[in-house]
């Protein structure tokens, strides 16, 4: 009797050593899985503030690279100041988006906010990338006549607006690129505040 008492107590202690071990695993399981989860969130929102860098970076290096553009090659004030206008309005919408944005970070206490922000950022992204892009359309239908008529061999004229569509279509493409990769981060951003929550 007193042998399979012993016998029940050791497999007792086993059995509490046993479960003190697999704790200690999956606690230290549930810290890497949290670790791993708060390193995928910061490279969401990552790609969030390399885009708000690049696109304030690029406008204003644009607005400069237009207006020195203008004062060498004698490119008509008028139609610089409306490329630089265009560049201007595109920095001052970023600039207002990613504001009303604000800083997005894991494990904050307001889950609903920080997911409200997201949704209304993706929401405005597409509303200013919209209008930035039709006002590229109009800006262009300006520059083309201008550009043709500053040629005096017309073929030369056409070469270079044949040149400026490549550029538009590329620009389009790149910036198609960089807007799917920006909201398809907002929405695995939420998804993983909502999963979160």
């Amino acid at each position: 009797m007193q042998n399979d008492n012993l016998s029940l107590q050791d497999e007792l202690r086993q059995m509490k050593s046993d479960y003190a071990y697999l704790k200690a695993e999956m606690d230290e399981q549930t810290i890497i899985n949290r670790q791993l989860m708060e390193r995928a969130f910061r490279n969401k929102v990552h790609v969030l503030d390399s885009n708000r860098k690049t696109a304030m970076t690029s406008a204003g290096a644009a607005i400069l690279i237009t207006l020195a553009a203008s004062r060498i090659r004698g490119l008509d004030m008028r139609l610089a100041g409306m490329i630089a206008a265009f560049y201007v309005l595109m920095l001052i919408g970023y600039a207002l988006i990613y504001r009303k944005l604000g800083k997005v970070e894991y494990g904050t206490d307001n889950v609903l906010s920080t997911v409200t922000r997201l949704r209304r950022f993706k929401r405005n992204y597409m509303i200013a990338n919209t209008v930035l892009w039709v006002l590229v359309i109009v800006l262009m239908c300006f520059l083309f006549p201008e550009i043709h008529n500053t040629f005096r061999i017309p073929e030369r004229g056409i070469a270079a607006i044949a040149f400026m569509c490549v550029a538009v279509l590329a620009g389009i493409c790149i910036q198609y690129f960089m807007d799917r990769k920006v909201l398809m981060a907002c929405d695995e951003i939420i998804d993983q505040l909502k999963d979160r929550s």
